[in-house]
C-alpha cells in the first residue's frame, strides 16, 4: 500500500512539476504594467434591431441577404439558409 501511496505521490509531483514549468513560460507579472483602461459597454441596441429586421424578413429577402453574404466570404453563423 506504501507503494502504491508513493507512486501516486511521484506522479503527482510529476505532473505539477511539468505545470508549472509550462506556466513560466506564460507568466505575466501585474507590478509592471500600465493603467487598465476599462472597455466602455456594448450597446446591443443596434444589434437587436437588426435582428428584428432579419426575423421580419420574408424568404426571397433572407436568401438575397444569404447569396449577399456567401458573395463578400462572410462566415455563415448558422448551417443552411437564414431561416428563424
Amino acid at each position: 500500500m506504501i507503494s502504491k501511496d508513493l507512486r501516486s505521490a511521484v506522479r503527482e509531483k510529476s505532473l505539477l512539476s511539468n505545470l508549472l514549468s509550462y506556466a513560466k513560460d506564460y507568466r505575466t507579472s501585474y507590478d509592471a504594467g500600465g493603467p487598465v483602461k476599462s472597455k466602455p459597454p456594448i450597446n446591443i441596441d443596434k444589434y437587436l434591431e437588426l435582428g428584428i429586421q432579419i426575423a421580419s424578413m420574408n424568404y426571397a429577402e433572407r436568401e438575397n441577404l444569404q447569396f449577399m453574404l456567401e458573395k463578400l466570404g462572410i462566415k455563415k453563423l448558422c448551417s443552411g439558409t437564414l431561416d428563424i
